[in-house]
C-alpha cells in the first residue's frame, strides 16, 4: 500500500474500516500494511473509498489489481436521495411477468451487470458469471427446454398444457434472460449470485425496466443436462441466480400492501 503522506490526515478511518485489520500505524502515524497483507488482503477496497483525502493506493493486490483513488469515484452528495425516494423505490418493485415486445439494447444489459459487481460478497470473492440470452428466440428455447425437464419428470402439468396451447409460463414471454453462475465449490455462491441478481433487478427497476426470478429455470438448470448445455455452462458451476428482463407492458400505479413485519428483540 502506499500512503501520500503529503495530504494523509493520519485519522486512522483506513486502519479502523479494514475487515482483516491489516493496516497499522508507523511511528509518525502514518498507515502502512503489515507483512501478511498480500496473503490475506481481499482487495475489498474499504481502506482507499473510506479515506477522505484519496492518500491511499493498492498497487498489485488479488481481486482489483491497482486499485487506486483515480479508478473510485467520488460519492457524489448531490445524488443522495432522500429516505422517502428510497423508501418508495424499494416498495415499488414489482416482479414483471408481462412484456413488451421490445429488446433492450446490449449496451443497457452491460449497464446493468457493471452494477451488479458491487453487490456484496463472501471475501469479495465476486464469482458470480453472467450468460444473457440475446434474442427472444433463445430465450424461448431455454422455456422450451424446462418445459421438456417439466415433462420428463411429470412435474407442472399445467405449466406444460399452457406451453402447448403457446403461452408461456416459464419466461412469460420475456425477450431476456439473465443467469448468474459460478464455482459450486465457492465460499457462498448461491448468497453471491443471489445478491448479485437482487442488484441487478433493482437497477433495472431505477431504468424503468421489469424483472422476475426464473425459479422453474433455475430447478431445471440444477440437474438436466441439455439446459446447461444450451447455457454453455463451465464444469464444476452451478446456476445460482435467473432473471427475466424486459421492458414491462403495464405500469404499476400503486403500492400494495403486505404483513406487518414479524420481529423478536434478543436481549
Amino acid at each position: 500500500m502506499f500512503c501520500d503522506t503529503g495530504i494523509c490526515k493520519r485519522c486512522g478511518a483506513c486502519a479502523a474500516e479494514c475487515p482483516y485489520s491489516l493496516i497499522v500505524e508507523d511511528g509518525e502515524g502514518f498507515p502502512w500494511l503489515r507483512p501478511a497483507a498480500r496473503k490475506t488482503c481481499i482487495g475489498c477496497g474499504h481502506c482507499v473509498a473510506v479515506c477522505p483525502v484519496g492518500a491511499l493506493t493498492l498497487p498489485d493486490l488479488p481481486v482489483t489489481p491497482g486499485l487506486a483513488p483515480d479508478q473510485c469515484p467520488p460519492i457524489e452528495g448531490a445524488f443522495k436521495v432522500s429516505r422517502e425516494q428510497a423508501d418508495q423505490f424499494l416498495r415499488s418493485r414489482r416482479s414483471v411477468r408481462t412484456y413488451r415486445d421490445k429488446p433492450i439494447s446490449e449496451a443497457m444489459v452491460v449497464e446493468l451487470l457493471d452494477l451488479a459487481r458491487f453487490a456484496p460478497s463472501a471475501k469479495n470473492g465476486q464469482p458470480a458469471r453472467w450468460i444473457v440470452t440475446r434474442t427472444r428466440e433463445a430465450t424461448q428455447r431455454l422455456a422450451g427446454l424446462t418445459v421438456e425437464f417439466m415433462a420428463i419428470n411429470n412435474v407442472f402439468p399445467g405449466v406444460i398444457r399452457n406451453w402447448e396451447r403457446g403461452v408461456d409460463k416459464v419466461l412469460h414471454g420475456a425477450p431476456h434472460v439473465a443467469v448468474a453462475h459460478a464455482p459450486e465449490d465457492g465460499f457462498n455462491p448461491a448468497e453471491d449470485c443471489s445478491l448479485a441478481a437482487a442488484y441487478l433487478e433493482l437497477a433495472a427497476h431505477a431504468r424503468g425496466l421489469g424483472a422476475c426470478w426464473a425459479g422453474f429455470l433455475m430447478e431445471a438448470a440444477e440437474g438436466y443436462g441439455p439446459i446447461r448445455d444450451a447455457l454453455g455452462l463451465p464444469e464444476g458451476h452451478g446456476v445460482y441466480a435467473a432473471l427475466m428482463l424486459g421492458y414491462p407492458k403495464y405500469r404499476y400505479a400503486r403500492i400494495p400492501r403486505r404483513r406487518e413485519v414479524e420481529l423478536r428483540w434478543l436481549d
